[in-house]
This record gives structure tokens, C-alpha cells and sequence, in this order.
């Protein structure tokens, strides 16, 4: 079908296909959720087991161990890794990409109910949970809350009122609320009356629990009325509590009141919060899985804004928000590609010099755009800032066809003296073929993407389809909506005055004139050096091979990773003191930390959590604090990173670990975003020696921050030998006695008191005062677990010894062995010249038979990623070489047009050299996008060049006539594509730092690959040329010989020609 003409011929069905495309696409783009990025999917499932109070040497052992052995069997296994800490074994199982992690999350549910086979009997024991990792369940939101001075009121309003208010919000799937004080019926039981009375913690515990009651007792009938019976036992006081029976002791009741102090208190805080140094509660707010971000977080907004209401004194402050930092990465993007799109059409103005022309190919940019939105929303996508960076930086490459169609049309209408309406149609049908192999080989180059497994293929399959479809767009709306308009716009005998620049003298003709002017004489300087250029050509060659081979001595200087870090404006900063250090302590020190925080005036919140590992398990050592920056700061983020961890480091004992909350890497990397090296063996006080030793190495490595590992010296502890036989022969268990113990140091829970609706726990303890000595400790009494009253107590010194010792804190496992992490954060240096040193530093240590270093898993599967681009490329090559080979309908032809393609390496490592950008993961997409943008211009000056010569041009006459031909859509196109990705290359606004280095390599690429295609293409093809002549040159010639003096046999053996009569041969 001749869509030129059809499209000349039938201008308003032409007009309704664009008005429906641009309809659909903008309803569709109402309708589109707002994210930062393509939702990744981990094939990782966590099981998860606690045991309170176990060590985790025997988690290992008891838990840990034969969860890995029965999940080893899972299909599509790709790792297993676990972590065994204290009361805590958590398993990750990781896949191969591809798996279906629903059915492999039940393939491991299976696997781990045959493992509780192996577990002990113990009811303290929890079920294993088995979960999928989402990195995007992570808060997105997270206040301080103030405003009530008592924390046990506010504690007991956030969990109660406000917290329900907040989870209603369409799209919140938890919101967890940390510090404060906690309401609870405390019940401080002292020792020596216990004693006197003859009971036992235990014995507290259950009788609270057995009073504790509302119970049916059944139906009555009174004449014709049916009551429901039921018995009301729960405690409607504090005092009721107090007034409990306990026991009996000499025929008299005892209550609790008698051997126990009972308070309307709070138990011992184990964490901290506070905001800007001030107390506060800290509320942190998950959304739902798939829910929009943005979106979720103004429904969370609005809630607030109603609890602010309904209580004005309390005051909600952002210690995180997640969703700002989409937003404005969201806009900054679009406005980018905005600004590349009005600088597109500028340049185009610049070289058409006429405003209907421009307008006629600017049309393409919004009609391409908007109707790509259609297939975003029809496709399941979210707009996220790889979705609109990839129309962003298909903003400059979708006016290619329309450019080449239009000058086509106008050299018709000039050489010929045709009718626009003629030209339009004869002009568009002599080019439409290689514009459509041209767009074509952008197109093939990211199919590869759409093959690739991992994170890469994940985060870049909107990307590539984006660019795909926008670029589709574009070549339907240059091959029907181009010759169209130029068929009503472009006046035949005006063209030509515009485009050289006449007129009625105004200031913008005069301007258009300097410019014709000038690119005349550009026109005629290229014909004169491609000229000397085919008379020079192996000069030409040697000159570019003197440049790329300069350009391969840069390579090694510039730096690799797999993503570039944002400018997020928010970090964490994470401090360990040495194990066994108070929570008090702790608590001293991060307030010194929390004034050198305040005290930074780009700081806008600093919000503290004491006594927490940041996963919500109490650790008294440990605190962190959520920095968030002021959007108005004059330093970056990693530059106040910087600033505080040198102002950190100088107080003693303080190791403070300061991470930016990337969440561009976190999805990436999977939460992970240091350099770690594993060391593998099974003793572990060898690992910890080679751990530290290998702290030691890396602590000189330059650029390299955030040391940590993941051991803590031992932990001291107190492991309480039991005497099972004498145990037995008096009647208690083990677990009767660990039940004590636990009792009396911990705490525990023996019911919940109901008031006003809610609960508040019930908590049995000890006195402070009676914890503090051992000693008080083996004089608590250790009741049988089936009750009743005793002939005599069982002290727990008669049972059970105390034994002083040091035990690990943690036990971490990889593929079923043990092994010590040691990472670190490059800073200043790529991770690519990081990891290198940390190699040489590897090797100087020696490690004892059975001992073993390796990379960690997020550094191999970043190997593999780039493993998986660089075959993307390969394929990329492949399929545009079968494209061209098909179009040309020659095998030769589509080799001169891919000369171009090594051409554009040049340019990206000078480009990428010269802004100090590492080759990461969006470097090497903007490679692969070369790889179909720079054949275009060769496809061009090829194509038209077999033209020619088709029409009766010899060779150097087509060469000298296509290429000067074809360099103003060459020059247009490139200008036009290199100056819409200039605003993401520039790195303008939050979230630009994914895509600049992606904008940078093609903008490097694509500059230096169009000059050289202007010269090295014509030469290759001339080569080429000369070499298929040399070729039939000398075939002729055997040709020939051969048929020169003909054999005897030969003559015989032709067959007579149709017609001939066959002489006989004369006789001898």
C-alpha cells in the first residue's frame, strides 16, 4: 500500500488516526500510577524462626541446620544463606531469575514442614514463617511524633487510635509504631516473700492467667426467656489485680498483693526515640504490595491531617518521605525531556530555517509521546522515572524519519520543480525504505533487553519497550503525517526563498540567510575533504585508528559500578559500641552524635532510635539515626555524609557507619550497595581472626568507607549447666527451669488487662534490685509445670549451675557453610577500582587449609548482569546485520554500514572520561542504543549512494554526491537527538543520576561517530568496492584461461545448445 499518496489523498482520516492516538494516550495517562521505578521482583524467600532465649550456636544447630538441608532440595536453587543469632534463625533462600517465587514460596513451605521433624520439643518454640522478600515493602514514610509530654499517654494513643486511623488509608499495609512508653500492668514480685510463701514465679503466672477469665457457662430458662450464662472474671482495676489470689499458705489465702508490688507503669524501655534530641514516638508507614507510592502517601497525608484535627496539641514531623523524592524525580524528569524536546525543534529551525517546515516535523514529538502513554497504561505500567527517561531520551531520536522524509520532499520539489502535493508523495517512496531499515535497527537493538534475565532485564523492559513504541509512532507519523502536512504547508515556489534565505528583509529572514549562507559553504568544505579523503583513504584509516587506540588507553581510568548513587537527601547513620556496653551508655553517646548532627545546617530532621539493630530487635549497643536534608541545602548528600563521618570519628569508641538511603540501589542490589568479600571456614575463632585481619588490610584502601563486619566479639554470657538427673529425681523439667530463668530476667507476660477496649499486658518480674547478682538468682524456686502444691521447694542452686563464658553474637551460613562478610562502601572511587585493591589486599593474607576467600553475592550477580548486556550487545550487532543484509539483499553492504558502530565506543569512553562518570549498568544501555543509532546515518549515505548508482552514476561521482546530499538530515538528526538528551545528561534536578550516565555515553557515542561516519563510511564502501572488482576481476580472468584452448573431454562433455546439430568428430 502506498501510504504517501493514500495519506495526500485522505487528510482527515490521517488527522482521526493522530486525534484517537493522542486521545487514548492521554486518558491512559490519567489513569497511570506514579512510581520511582519498574517494580523488581527478587526470587529470594526468607524462612523465619524464633526461639526466645536461645543462643545462636544452638539456633545452628537445632534450627538453622536442617531448614538449609531440606530447602537445598528446592528447584532453581540458585543460594542459601542464613543468619543464627540470639533467639533468631533466619534463612534466605535465593533463585534463579525467572522462578516463580509464589510457587517457589510454597515449594519451600513444603520443604520446611518436613524439617519441624527435626526440631525439639519445646512449646516456647515458634512455627517457622516463610515470607517473599520485597525490597519495596519498606517504609515509605516515617514521622516523629510529639507533643504529649508523658510518653505512656502517647505511646497508648498511637497504638490504639491513631495507628487504626492511619492503616484506613487507601494502600497502607502496616504502620509500626516504635518508642515511647508502653502501658502495662507491671507485677514486681519480690523474692524472699515468694520464698516464705512457698511459690513460684510460675505459680504467679498461671494463677493471673486462670483469673484473668470471662467464660460461657451455658443457657438458663426462666419461664418463657432463654438467658445466656456467663462467667465475668477479667480484672476491671489495677487493684483487682493487686487483690488476686495467688496461693494458699497455712489454710489462708494468699493474694498477689502479698508477695508482689503491682504498678500501672511501663516495663524497663530497651529502645529509645527521639526526634531533633527531643523524646518522641516514631510511627513508620508500609504500603501495600503494587500500591502507587505517591499516591498512598497523600492518602496518609490526609489521615494525618485528620488525627491533627481531632488532636491539636500533638505535632507530626517527616523524618522520611519516600514519595517526595518520586515526585520530584517524576517532574525533574519530564521537564528534562521538556527542555530536550524544545532544543530539538530549535536546531531543526536552525537548519530548515522555516517555521511551517519545523513545525511539520516538531508535530512527531508530542503525537509520539502522548500516544506511548496508551501503551504504558494498556501494558500494566507505572510512570517512573525509566519509563519517561526513556521517552526523554527518545525525544531527540523521534524526529529522525520526519527530518530525512521532509528534506527528501523539499529536494524533490527543488530538483524537479515538482507540486508539494507531488513531491510529497514521490519524495517520501524514494526514501521511505531506508527510513524504515533505519528505525528498524534502533528498534531490533533492545529486543535483546526483553531476553535478559535479572535486575537489568527487569528495570530496562519498560525502557526498551518506551523507546520501541514512541519510535514506532514516530516512523507511521513520518511516513503518512509528514508528506500530508508538507503537501498543505510547503509552498513549492516559496520553499526556496526560505530555505536560502530571501524575503522581505526582516530580521528573521536576515538571520535565515547568514545561516543558508553558511551551511552552503559547509556543504561545499565537506565535498572537498570527502574528496581528498577517497584519494587519502588509508590516511583516513590510520588516523581514526590513532584515535580509538588513544581512546583505549582512557579506559582503564575510567572507573565501573552497577548504579550511579542519587542525591536522595536522606541517610542513616548507624553506631556500634563495643558488646556488653548499657543501653545508658549507648543512650550518652548518641546524644553526643545527635548535637553534631543538629548542629549541620543543611540537617532539616535527625530522628534517633537507642537500643535498636534498625530491624526492630533490641540491641543495646547499637543506635541509629534517620537524617533527613533540607531541599534548600548547599552541599549534596554525600558531601554532608562526608562532613559528619570526619566530625564522628574523632569521638572515642565510636564507629559510625553512614549510609544514604538510595532506594534507586537498594532495588538494584537488593538492599545491599557495598563491596563484600566472604571468608569461608568452620571454626570460629579462625574466622574471626581472619575477619579482623582482613579489616585490618582494607582499612588503607582509599575510597573506601563504611568498614564493617559482620562478627561482634564475643558476647558474655551466662550458660546455666542443668543437672538433668537430679532435676528429674525432684521432680521439675529443663523446661521448668528455663521457664524460671526467663521469668525472672525477662519478664513475662501472664495476661492481658482489658480496659476502654484495648489490652495491656499483665507482666511478671522480679525487682531491678533482685536481678543484678547471680546469687539472688539461684535462690528462686522452680515450680513443676503441672502445679499443685509441693512437700518441699526446689531452689534453682539444687538443679543448676551458673558457668561464665563468652559466646558468639551471630553465626552467619552460605550454601551450608559458615563464613565471616567483610564490606565496605566505596566513596570517591568507582567500585570497580575499589574492588581491585581489595583483590591485591586479599591475596597477601594466608589462609589455613580449609579456609577461603570469594566475592559476595550481589558482586557475582553484577557479574552476571554485565555477562548478560554484553551478549544483548552482541545480539544487538547480529540481528541489525540480518536487517541490513535484508534490506541491501547483500552480504557486504550491511559490514561498511556497521564500521560505524566502533566509531561511537570512541566517544563514549572520552565522554564518560571527561564528566568523571563510571560505566555502569545505564552506561552500557546507552552503548546498546548506540549500537542502532549511529548505523542510521550509514544506512543513509549507503542507501542513497546504491541510488545513484543505479541511475547511472560511476562509483566516485555517487560517493561525492550522496554524502554532501545526505549531511544536513545527517547533521539535523544527530543535533536534534544529541541536544534532547543534553538536559539529562547535564543532570538536572533529583533522580537525573540513573540516567545521565546512559545520556553521556550516547551524546559522546553519537558526536563522534557522526563526524567519522562522514568520512570513514564513503572510504570503507570505496574498499569494499575495489575489493569485489579485484574479486571478479580475477575470476574473469581464470574465466578466460579456461576457455582458451578448451580439452578434448570438455568439448565432448558440453551439451549441444538448443537448435545446434552436433557434428561428429572425424576419424583418426
Amino acid at each position: 500500500m502506498n501510504f504517501a499518496r493514500f495519506s495526500v489523498t485522505r487528510p482527515v482520516a490521517v488527522t482521526m488516526r493522530i486525534a484517537s492516538l493522542v486521545l487514548l494516550g492521554a486518558i491512559c495517562l490519567t489513569r497511570l500510577p506514579i512510581d520511582l521505578l519498574p517494580k523488581v521482583s527478587l526470587p529470594t524467600v526468607a524462612v523465619v524462626t524464633n526461639w526466645p532465649n536461645v543462643g545462636p550456636e544452638e539456633m545452628e544447630s537445632q534450627i538453622t541446620r536442617p531448614i538449609e538441608q531440606a530447602v537445598s532440595a528446592v528447584t532453581n536453587l540458585y543460594q542459601v544463606s542464613s543468619t543464627s543469632s540470639e533467639g533468631s534463625s533466619v534463612v534466605r533462600v535465593q533463585f534463579q531469575w525467572g522462578t516463580d517465587i509464589g510457587q517457589a514460596a510454597v515449594d519451600v513451605m513444603q520443604l520446611v514442614e518436613r524439617a519441624k521433624g527435626r526440631f525439639p520439643n519445646d512449646p516456647t518454640l515458634q512455627t517457622p514463617t516463610v515470607f517473599k522478600f520485597d525490597p519495596t515493602q519498606l517504609p515509605i514514610l516515617t514521622f516523629g511524633v510529639s507533643g504529649e509530654r508523658d510518653l505512656v499517654k502517647l505511646r497508648s494513643l498511637l497504638d490504639n487510635q491513631i495507628t487504626p486511623i492511619l492503616e484506613s488509608a487507601n494502600g497502607v499495609a502496616s504502620a509500626v509504631v516504635t518508642g515511647g512508653l508502653q502501658r502495662a500492668i507491671m507485677v514486681d514480685v519480690d523474692l524472699d516473700r515468694l520464698r516464705a510463701y512457698h511459690l513460684s514465679l510460675q505459680d504467679v503466672t498461671r494463677r493471673i492467667a486462670q483469673e484473668n477469665l470471662n467464660l460461657p457457662a451455658g443457657i438458663a430458662k426462666q419461664g418463657e426467656t432463654e438467658y445466656t450464662i456467663r462467667s465475668l472474671g477479667w480484672f476491671l482495676s489495677p487493684q483487682q489485680v493487686a487483690a488476686a489470689p495467688v496461693g494458699s499458705f497455712n489454710g489462708k489465702l494468699v493474694s498477689l498483693s502479698d508477695i508482689a508490688t503491682v504498678r500501672d507503669s511501663y516495663p524497663e524501655p530497651r529502645v529509645f526515640t527521639r526526634l531533633n534530641g527531643e523524646p518522641s514516638v516514631g510511627i513508620s508507614v508500609s504500603k501495600q504490595s503494587g500500591a502507587n507510592t505517591v499516591s498512598t502517601a497523600q492518602a496518609v497525608f490526609e489521615k494525618v491531617k485528620q488525627v491533627q484535627r481531632m488532636y491539636p496539641n500533638l505535632h507530626f514531623a517527616v523524618a522520611y518521605d519516600q514519595s517526595k523524592f518520586i515526585a520530584q524525580s517524576i517532574n525533574d524528569v519530564a521537564t528534562s525531556a521538556l527542555i530536550g524536546g524544545i532544543l530539538a525543534v530549535l536546531i531543526l529551525l536552525f537548519f530548515l530555517r522555516n517555521f511551517r517546515s519545523t513545525l511539520v516535523v516538531a508535530l512527531s514529538i508530542p503525537t509520539s509521546i502522548v500516544s506511548t502513554f496508551a501503551l504504558l497504561y494498556l501494558c500494566g505500567f507505572s510512570l517512573n522515572t525509566m519509563s519517561l527517561g526513556g521517552l526523554a531520551l527518545a525525544t531527540g531520536l523521534i524526529v529522525d524519519d520526519a527530518v530525512v522524509v521532509l528534506e527528501n520532499i523539499f529536494r524533490h520539489i527543488e530538483r524537479d520543480k515538482k507540486r508539494a502535493a507531488e513531491a510529497a508523495v514521490s519524495g517520501t517512496n524514494e526514501i521511505v525504505n531506508a527510513v524504515v531499515a533505519s528505525t528498524m535497527t534502533v528498534m531490533v537493538v533492545f529486543l535483546p533487553l526483553l531476553l535478559i534475565k535479572g535486575q537489568a532485564g527487569q528495570m530496562f523492559t519498560q525502557f526498551a519497550l518506551v523507546v520501541i513504541f514512541s519510535i514506532a509512532v514516530s516512523l507511521l507519523d513520518a511516513t503518512t503525517v509528514v508528506p500530508m502536512l508538507a503537501s498543505r504547508l510547503i509552498k513549492g515556489e516559496a520553499h526556496h526563498e526560505a530555505l536560502e534565505g530571501a524575503g522581505n528583509g526582516s530580521i528573521t529572514d536576515r538571520i535565515f540567510r547568514r545561516i543558508g549562507l553558511w551551511l552552503a559553504a559547509l556543504d561545499a568544505s565537506y565535498r572537498n575533504a570527502l574528496q581528498w579523503a577517497l584519494h587519502h583513504r588509508l590516511w583516513v584509516l590510520a588516523i581514526v585508528g590513532a584515535v580509538s587506540g588513544f581512546s583505549l588507553l582512557l579506559v582503564p581510568m575510567i572507573g565501573t559500578e552497577l548504579m550511579p548513587q542519587t542525591d536522595s537527601g536522606d541517610f542513616t547513620i548507624t553506631v556500634k559500641l563495643p558488646i556488653g556496653t548499657a543501653l545508658s551508655k549507648t543512650d550518652q553517646v548518641m546524644r553526643q552524635i545527635e548535637r553534631i548532627v543538629g548542629s549541620n545546617p543543611n540537617v532539616a530532621t535527625a530522628f534517633s532510635t537507642i537500643g535498636s539493630s534498625g530491624r526492630g530487635s533490641p540491641i543495646p549497643n547499637n543506635g541509629s539515626i534517620t537524617v533527613k536534608l533540607k531541599d534548600d541545602r548547599k552541599k549534596s548528600t554525600l558531601e554532608v555524609m562526608g562532613d559528619l563521618r570526619r566530625q564522628l570519628s574523632q569521638i572515642p569508641g565510636v564507629r559510625p557507619l553512614i549510609n544514604q538511603f538510595d532506594i534507586v540501589s537498594m532495588l538494584m542490589t537488593g538492599g545491599n550497595q557495598n563491596v563484600e568479600v566472604d571468608i569461608f571456614g568452620n571454626d570460629l575463632s579462625t574466622l574471626s581472626r581472619l575477619g579482623n585481619e582482613a579489616m585490618s588490610k582494607l582499612r588503607g584502601i582509599p575510597g573506601l568507607e563504611n568498614l564493617d563486619i559482620n562478627w561482634e566479639e564475643a558476647t558474655p554470657e551466662i550458660q546455666w549447666k542443668v543437672d538433668r538427673q537430679k532435676a528429674l529425681q525432684l521432680g521439675v523439667s529443663f523446661s521448668d527451669i528455663a521457664d524460671t530463668i526467663s521469668t525472672a530476667t525477662n519478664g513475662d507476660i501472664a495476661s492481658y488487662y482489658q480496659e476502654g477496649g484495648f489490652q495491656y499486658p499483665i507482666i511478671v518480674e522480679m525487682p531491678q534490685s533482685q536481678r543484678k547478682t547471680v546469687s539472688e538468682m539461684l535462690n528462686l524456686v522452680v515450680r513443676p509445670s503441672g502445679g499443685g502444691t509441693p512437700t518441699h521447694d526446689v531452689l534453682l542452686r539444687q538443679v543448676a549451675t551458673p558457668v561464665y563464658g563468652m559466646g558468639p553474637s551471630q553465626i552467619t551460613r552460605q550454601d551450608r557453610q559458615r563464613f565471616i562478610a567483610v564490606s565496605g562502601q566505596p566513596q570517591g572511587r568507582s567500585p570497580g577500582e575499589v574492588q581491585a585493591d581489595i583483590a591485591q589486599a586479599m591475596k597477601s593474607i594466608s589462609m589455613p587449609n580449609g579456609y577461603y576467600w570469594d566475592w559476595g553475592t550481589n558482586q557475582k550477580r553484577r557479574g552476571e548482569e554485565f555477562a548478560g548486556l554484553s551478549l544483548a550487545v552482541f545480539l544487538a550487532i547480529a540481528l541489525i546485520y540480518m536487517l541490513l543484509a535484508s534490506q541491501f539483499e547483500s552480504f557486504v553492504y550491511p559490514l561498511v554500514v556497521l564500521t560505524s558502530v566502533p566509531l561511537c565506543t570512541i566517544g563514549v569512553v572520552l565522554a564518560l572520561f571527561l564528566t568523571g562518570r563510571s560505566f555502569g549498568l545505564t552506561a552500557f544501555i546507552g552503548l546498546l542504543m548506540l549500537v542502532g543509532i549511529v548505523v542510521k546515518n550509514g544506512i543513509l549515505l549507503v542507501d542513497y549512494t546504491n541510488v545513484l548508482r543505479g541511475r547511472g552514476l560511476k562509483r566516485d561521482e555517487a560517493v561525492l554526491t550522496a554524502a554532501p546530499t545526505r549531511l544536513r538530515p545527517i547533521l539535523m538528526t544527530s543535533s536534534a537527538a544529541i541536544l534532547g538528551m543534553m538536559p539529562i545528561a547535564i543532570g538536572l534536578g533529583k533522580g537525573s543520576e540513573t540516567q545521565a550516565p546512559m545520556a553521556t555515553a550516547v551524546i559522546g557515542g553519537l558526536s563522534t561517530s557522526t563526524l567519522l561516519t562522514l568520512f570513514v563510511v564513503p572510504t570503507v564502501y570505496t574498499l569494499f568496492d575495489d575489493l569485489g572488482r579485484w574479486l571478479r576481476r580475477d575470476k574473469m580472468d581464470l574465466a578466460r584461461a579456461e576457455m582458451v584452448e578448451p580439452s578434448l573431454e570438455a568439448v565432448e562433455r558440453e551439451p549441444p545448445k538448443d537448435g545446434a546439430v552436433v557434428e561428429p568428430l572425424p576419424e583418426a
